[in-house]
């Protein structure tokens, strides 16, 4: 089976999962997105917003609200003990019965099953799903811990935040945390900004990929048995960005099942992440589970040896043609339709005029389309605009080739799906 972890994000992304965008990209006609703007910790503000706009449609609203519900339901010290109240029961039944059929959560299911042999039914799907992720356990002298009161609230461990890895509660706490505390709750000096932002953590390479951050905070939580509020600090902290609260969920679940024995390690869209899971003793019970990025691989091939937005395999012309044909630039993700508005430009930078009779461009699935001229003139760009019957830009990532006739690589270049994500944006190749 492919990589697991990306055929769950797809899955989610195409149900209730948001498409995460750098905070200066146009999300163009989207309707579901999330955007992401990270700056360096060297430059932080208190005031700044990782997540300053999305956008929900209201039909992948629901499991949203749900989750939200239950997020008072917790106290916020490890060591306390929790108090399950019929209400929080029938709060969380709903969520459960919500997210257990959602497509990644099926994905997830499907996957376990094949993994281990066994039918799973939608009643030990349910069971599953209440041991790994809301059964209480006893661990290091704390009570009552619970992989989603860990993973998806967060938790007080003195100063500290522990877990907190749902970038939806984030965005709730960062501006909008009556939604978290439900209409009933009041905490004297509470507001709704409970986050100070403490800057990015992540490198270069991660920033770009939207899906997912490293960042620092302080995170002003609410403690409702004591109707105080704590201030508590994450000096590096992380989560996947755009993901529904049943896409982390189905993650952590195929990450966390013993007998599935998943991969540790994850490739979802262009990007390589560790996937830190911690267990309880018995191995029963998620203790916690977020993402630590490695680094950017091959959109196509998934190797870890690609630079981002590079040539690769460059080739010079054969003895006797002076010059050297490289692509330069490419317009992939066009506004409107795609197929006679895509481009891929490219130069001759010898010295002379060369002949390119039978030379194509190829994508990544092999289609090609062949030269729109006959010779190419030293120093003067060609664009060659793409039909749609041969070669293809896909969204998502991919390579651009430059072939002569017989097929031997004169060039080819990659791009990731995030700089294909900015609508009418020219790709450059350096």
């Amino acid at each position: 089976m492919a990589d697991i972890y990306q055929k769950i994000w797809t899955a989610d992304q195409e149900h209730n999962g948001l498409e995460a965008l750098r905070a200066a990209w146009d999300p163009g006609e989207r309707t579901a997105y999330v955007k992401v703007d990270t700056t360096p910790a060297e430059e932080r503000n208190p005031d700044h917003r990782l997540i300053p706009d999305l956008s929900i449609p209201a039909e992948r609203r629901e499991t949203y609200d749900l989750c939200t519900k239950l997020f008072n339901n917790y106290a916020l010290p490890e060591h306390a003990r929790e108090v399950d109240t019929p209400e929080e029961r029938t709060e969380r039944h709903e969520f459960i019965e919500a997210i257990r059929e959602t497509p990644p959560m099926q994905v997830a299911r499907e996957y376990i099953s094949e993994r281990i042999g066994v039918a799973i039914t939608p009643d030990r799907w349910h069971n599953l799903l209440i041991e790994q992720w809301f059964r209480t356990f006893e661990m290091g002298g704390d009570p009552e811990l619970s992989g989603f009161e860990h993973v998806i609230v967060g938790e007080q461990e003195g100063s500290k935040v522990q877990g907190y890895h749902f970038w939806y509660k984030y965005y709730l706490d960062d501006g909008f945390a009556r939604e978290v505390d439900g209409a009933d709750i009041v905490i004297p000096g509470l507001s709704d900004d409970r986050i100070v932002y403490g800057g990015s953590k992540a490198n270069s390479s991660q920033n770009e990929f939207p899906e997912s951050v490293t960042i620092e905070y302080r995170w002003l939580a609410p403690d409702y048995d004591a109707a105080a509020v704590r201030p508590l600090y994450k000096k590096i902290g992380g989560f996947f960005v755009g993901c529904s609260v049943e896409g982390l969920m189905a993650l952590g679940t195929v990450r966390a099942h013993v007998g599935a024995n998943a991969p540790k390690t994850a490739v979802i869209e262009g990007a390589r992440y560790d996937m830190k899971l911690f267990r309880s003793a018995n191995d029963l019970h998620i203790r916690t589970f977020y993402p630590i990025f490695q680094r950017a691989v091959d959109p196509v091939t998934g190797s870890d040896d690609a630079v981002r937005s590079t040539p690769t395999a460059t080739r010079p012309v054969e003895a006797g043609e002076e010059g050297d044909v490289r692509i330069i630039a490419a317009l992939v993700n066009p506004e409107g339709d795609d197929p006679g508005a895509e481009t891929v430009t490219v130069v001759n930078a010898g010295p002379t005029s060369l002949p390119t009779e039978g030379w194509k461009i190829v994508d990544k699935n092999g289609n090609a389309s062949h030269f729109d001229v006959s010779a190419l003139q030293p120093g003067t760009p060609h664009v060659l605009r793409l039909d749609g019957r041969g070669a293809q830009l896909s969204n998502k990532g991919g390579t651009i080739s430059l072939q002569r006739p017989d097929g031997e690589i004169v060039h080819v270049v990659i791009y990731s799906k995030a700089q294909a994500s900015r609508p009418n944006a020219t790709v450059i190749f350096q």
